[in-house]
């Protein structure tokens, strides 16, 4: 089998879970919004944000930890390496939990603007120690590098979302609840299947070596408040929405990214998969840079097309979802630079990692953070979910620009960003007109416009993937053949 045809499997075992996932969650998002009007959906939308603040915190940055040392350790060692990364941060989520039990009330305000919510704060210190154990439950799976183990953890956790959401607004009450029990219970099953799929890694004798844990810390503290800025920066636009508007309008804007997740979900799958191979060839031959030059192509063609599809169907996707929903449409077009510069981030930015400067992702997240502040103040109370996706989608393009261009310095490889430019030029003229302009025509013909022009910048590495499918339909027929 050639290089090319192992990568493309290793990908798709990886990454078939995840597709999975983004089909249930496409099927589901309509059948919640139906459930749960606008206003409960923006509360969920405060209580996720939340607890993805209160677990970075509580993880310490252990977790990349983890993934950066994992191929340096002999197999020998890894369970003491799992047990050293994972022990600060739990001791961390408990005191988080415990803090969180003090102060429910509190919280409950601020999240809520209620006194009165006493589960949904409850189950938030609970979600973050489950989620704590399923975060490196899940990163050995990946590791290890068993694609379809992984995927299974994805569905599982997809359908188990989705599954315990709609079931909870169906029995129970159709409020902000049924999407907190479902986050949780999605954690808990992923977390015990991804625990029996590495048993023998979890359970047996372990050493926990003082040495090794301050290694560990200091490697991965560097994260947090890395971490505390890119939430800042991922979180200000949901921020923003909640100071000048109400939770209708956030309700509005969590619609659009739930259906900008599919696409989200794609880069999750690509970025599990990737991780572990970048770090493994890097190892392996430190000067050769042909991989990541032609990942990079091919995921960047892979993002352009997929985005401009999405628009071009926006108002067809849209109509799937209750109608009170549907005017999140025109927010999402936006949107859509983030998982774009997000995946194809991960690809140009490795040579931080390689080069283990993690300090420059500090000062990575806190340009584009500053201007999204900036912008979100000055547009969200004028244009409310459309200023604030206008906003997120072009700090991210800041944000990519940044990484791409310190991790060149770091680790030079060429990216071909002349491609890469050229298309996002185009992507933010079509999803300006897909934004503020009203007349349909003129929003579905500058996408069809757009995308026919994505497909010629990147016409080798279009034609070169539709020749791979080709051949391995070809292959796939013959081999039936033959057996008949």
């Amino acid at each position: 089998m050639s290089k090319e045809r192992e990568f493309i499997k290793s990908f798709f075992q990886f990454s078939i879970g995840q597709w999975i996932a983004a089909l249930i969650s496409f099927i589901t998002t309509p059948i919640t919004t139906w459930l749960i009007i606008p206003e409960e959906f923006g509360k969920a939308s405060m209580f996720t944000l939340a607890f993805n603040l209160l677990l970075n915190i509580s993880l310490l940055g252990t977790d990349q930890s983890f993934v950066r040392m994992f191929y340096e350790k002999p197999e020998e060692e890894r369970r003491n390496l799992l047990w050293e990364s994972l022990m600060p941060s739990l001791s961390v989520g408990f005191i988080v939990f415990i803090i969180i039990g003090l102060f429910w009330k509190e919280l409950s305000f601020v999240l809520f603007e209620d006194y009165s919510h006493f589960l949904p704060i409850f189950l938030l210190g609970l979600t973050i120690l489950i989620a704590i154990i399923e975060r490196f439950a899940t990163l050995v799976v990946r590791m290890k590098q068993r694609g379809i183990a992984f995927s299974a953890l994805r569905v599982v956790n997809g359908a188990s979302n989705a599954a315990f959401t709609i079931l909870y607004a169906l029995l129970v009450s159709k409020t902000f609840y049924a999407v907190i029990v479902g986050l949780f219970f999605s954690h808990v099953l992923s977390a015990l299947l991804a625990i029996f799929f590495e048993r023998d890694l979890w359970f047996g004798k372990f050493k926990i070596n003082t040495g090794s844990v301050k290694e560990i810390i200091k490697y991965g503290l560097p994260f947090v408040p890395t971490f505390l800025i890119t939430w800042i920066f991922q979180s200000f636009d949901k921020l923003a929405l909640r100071n000048y508007c109400d939770f209708t309008e956030i309700g509005l804007y969590s619609a659009a990214f739930k259906v900008v997740s599919v696409m989200s979900l794609i880069q999750v799958g690509f970025s599990n998969f990737w991780t572990p191979v970048s770090y493994e060839s890097y190892e392996n031959d430190p000067e050769s840079t042909g991989l990541f030059e032609k990942v990079s192509l091919f995921i960047s063609a892979a993002m352009f097309v997929v985005g401009m599809l999405i628009i071009v169907f926006k108002d067809v996707i849209f109509l799937l979802l209750a109608k009170s929903y549907r005017q999140a449409a025109g927010i999402s077009s936006f949107l859509l630079l983030i998982p774009i510069m997000n995946t194809t981030s991960q690809v140009t930015g490795v040579g931080i990692g390689f080069k283990k400067k993690t300090y420059w992702h500090m000062i990575i997240s806190a340009v584009p953070a500053v201007a999204n502040v900036i912008g979100n103040t000055l547009l969200v109370p004028q244009y409310g979910a459309k200023g604030a996706a206008f906003t997120t989608g072009l700090s991210y393009i800041l944000y990519y620009c940044m990484k791409t261009f310190i991790s060149k310095n770091l680790y030079p490889v060429n990216y071909h960003l002349g491609k890469f430019f050229t298309a996002t030029v185009v992507f933010v003229i079509v999803a300006f007109i897909n934004t503020f302009v009203g007349n349909l025509v003129w929003q579905v013909l500058s996408a069809v416009i757009g995308l026919v022009i994505v497909l010629l910048v990147y016409n080798t590495e279009v034609k070169y993937a539709l020749d791979l499918v080709i051949d391995e339909l070809k292959r796939v027929k013959n081999k039936v053949a033959n057996r008949a």
